[in-house]
């Protein structure tokens, strides 16, 4: 009993374009956004001291809802045990509102805090 050897067709190939990201304006936070989750606490400040570990004089740290309270966190342990000359740049606060499956609208609270490398002890709201 011999076996051949069945080749399938060889499909023509289509040159595929290379599309380009839209190029980010230099300088933005959002190069240097750390989004907060479900994960524990460490690995977001974790996240944060690698990104001022390679250059970064300041991230902003973005949470919604439930995690609004793990970013305050992240952000404290930062600023008290790790980086002791981080300054608070900015804080927003904001609200999104959501389209769920069922089609009902919810509100959704959300949160951007921006930290800063600082020269000085003292950080932009007067805490030493």
């Amino acid at each position: 009993m011999k076996t051949e050897k069945v080749e399938a067709p060889k499909e023509a190939k289509v040159p595929q374009k290379k599309v380009k990201a839209p190029p980010k304006p230099p300088g933005k936070a959002g190069e240097n956004a750390v989004l907060i989750g479900r994960k524990p606490v460490m690995n977001y400040v974790v996240a944060c001291l690698t990104f001022f570990n390679t250059g970064a004089n300041e991230i902003c740290i973005k949470a919604r809802g439930r995690s609004i309270s793990r970013a305050v966190d992240t952000v404290e342990l930062l600023r008290r045990a790790f980086l002791k000359g981080l300054g608070l740049k900015q804080i927003k606060i904001g609200t999104e509102e959501i389209t769920q499956e069922e089609g009902r609208k919810s509100n959704v609270s959300t949160i951007e805090i921006t930290v800063a490398k600082t020269e000085s002890k003292c950080n932009l709201f007067g805490n030493f």
